[in-house]
C-alpha cells in the first residue's frame, strides 16, 4: 500500500509541476530510523533529494512526529501521504513540513524552491491496505506489551493475550501479521526476536492516536487551575498520562490538561473523590486503561512509550520538546540493538 501511495503522490507531483522526481531506494536503513524511501526530484539544473515518510492517513501524531525527526537527517524529510486537507497542509506549512500527496497537494520549501498547494480533492486508490490483526484495535494492544517487554514474546500464548487484554485466539494472527511484515524473525530453537522495533514503535504512535485510543475515551472533566497538584489516583485506580505524566517524569513541562488512565470500573469513585464534573471542553481526558497494573506497586504515571504519544498527538512546540527529552532519556535505549 505505501508504494502505491508513494508512486501515485509522486505521479500527481509531476503531473501538475511538471518536474521529475526519481525514487533512489526504498528503506533506507543506515540512519536510527528507517527511511521508506530515498528520492531526487530535479526543478531545471536543480536536484533536492528528500528522504520520505510515507503515511496512508493523517493525524496530529503524524505530524507530532514529524515535527520531533524533522532535522535528525542529513537530508530534508518529505512526507507522503494518501490525502491530506486543507487545515492540515496549513498546520504542516506552519511547521515548515515538506509533503506531497496522491491529490496532488504540495508543500515545499526548499531554496529557492518554494510550492505550496492545498484544497485538491481526495483520489481513492483503488488498492487495499494490508488486511490482518496487525494494526487494529488487539493489535495495537499487543504491540504496546511487546514493545515495553519484549521477552514476552516467547510466553505461552495466554501469558501474551492476559499481558495484552486482548482475546487469546487473537494473539497467533497478531504475530503471523508480525512476521510477515518483518518485526518479528523466528529463530528457530532460540526462539521468536522483535525486530525492526523502532520502526513498530513509531508506527504504533500514530496508528495508536488514530484506531485504538478513540476507543478507550471514558470521558472530558473539568478541574481548577494545578487539579492535579491535589488529586487523589490510588494505585489500583489508574495511572496518569500526558503532561502531567511527562511533568512528574521530567520536571520540565508544566501541565495544562491532564490525561488519565483508568480502570473502567473505578471512573465513578475517582470522579466523585475529585469532585469532577463532565464537560465538553474540559481539562481532563479520562481513557480505559487496557494493561495490567499491580495494585501492590505504586506506580503513578504511564510506561514512557504512552507518555511519548500522548504528547506527540498534543504536538505543540512546548510538548514536542518535551518527547523529545523523555524519547532521548528513557526511551532510546529500547531500541539500539533491535
Amino acid at each position: 500500500m505505501e508504494n502505491k501511495i508513494l508512486k501515485q503522490a509522486i505521479a500527481s507531483f509531476m503531473k501538475n509541476f511538471g518536474v521529475q522526481i526519481k525514487i533512489e531506494e526504498f528503506q533506507h536503513d543506515n540512519y536510527d530510523l528507517r527511511i521508506d524511501a530515498v528520492l531526487k526530484i530535479k526543478i531545471q539544473q536543480m536536484e533536492l533529494k528528500f528522504f520520505a515518510e510515507i503515511k496512508s492517513t493523517m493525524n496530529s501524531s503524524v505530524i507530532g512526529f514529524m515535527m520531533h525527526h524533522k532535522n535528525d537527517f542529513p537530508n530534508t524529510k518529505l512526507l507522503v501521504s494518501n490525502y491530506i486537507n486543507p487545515v492540515m497542509a496549513e498546520k504542516l506549512k506552519d511547521n515548515d513540513i515538506n509533503f506531497i500527496d496522491t491529490a496532488g497537494n504540495a508543500y515545499i520549501n526548499a531554496r529557492p524552491v518554494f510550492i505550496f498547494v492545498k484544497g485538491n480533492k481526495e483520489k481513492k486508490l483503488q488498492a487495499a491496505s494490508f488486511k490482518g490483526k496487525t494494526f487494529t484495535q488487539s493489535g495495537l494492544k499487543m504491540i504496546y506489551a511487546l514493545l515495553c517487554e519484549k521477552k514476552l514474546l516467547n510466553r505461552p500464548y495466554r501469558e501474551i493475550a492476559g499481558a495484552s487484554g486482548i482475546a487469546l485466539g487473537t494473539v497467533g494472527q497478531v504475530i503471523n501479521n508480525l512476521k510477515k511484515q518483518g518485526f518479528v524473525i523466528d529463530m528457530r530453537s532460540r526462539g521468536k526476536k522483535l525486530t525492526n522495533s523502532k520502526a513498530l514503535f513509531d508506527r504504533w504512535c500514530m496508528d495508536y492516536a488514530e484506531k485504538l485510543k478513540p476507543k478507550l475515551f471514558l470521558g472530558t472533566f473539568v478541574g481548577p487551575d494545578d487539579f492535579w497538584k491535589q488529586f487523589h489516583l490510588e494505585s489500583d485506580q489508574g495511572q496518569w498520562g500526558g503532561e502531567v505524566a511527562a511533568f512528574k517524569l521530567t520536571n520540565y513541562l508544566k501541565p495544562g490538561n491532564a490525561i488519565l488512565y483508568v480502570k473502567e470500573e473505578k471512573l465513578r469513585d475517582i470522579v466523585i473523590q475529585n469532585r469532577l464534573k463532565r464537560a465538553e471542553k474540559g481539562n481532563i481526558e479520562i481513557f480505559k486503561i487496557f494493561w495490567p497494573i499491580d495494585d501492590k506497586e505504586d506506580k503513578p504515571i504511564v510506561h514512557p512509550f504512552m507518555i511519548y504519544a500522548d504528547l506527540l498527538e498534543i504536538n505543540n512546540q512546548r510538548t514536542i520538546e518535551t518527547a523529545k527529552m523523555i524519547y532521548d532519556q528513557n526511551i532510546a535505549r529500547y531500541f539500539r540493538k533491535s
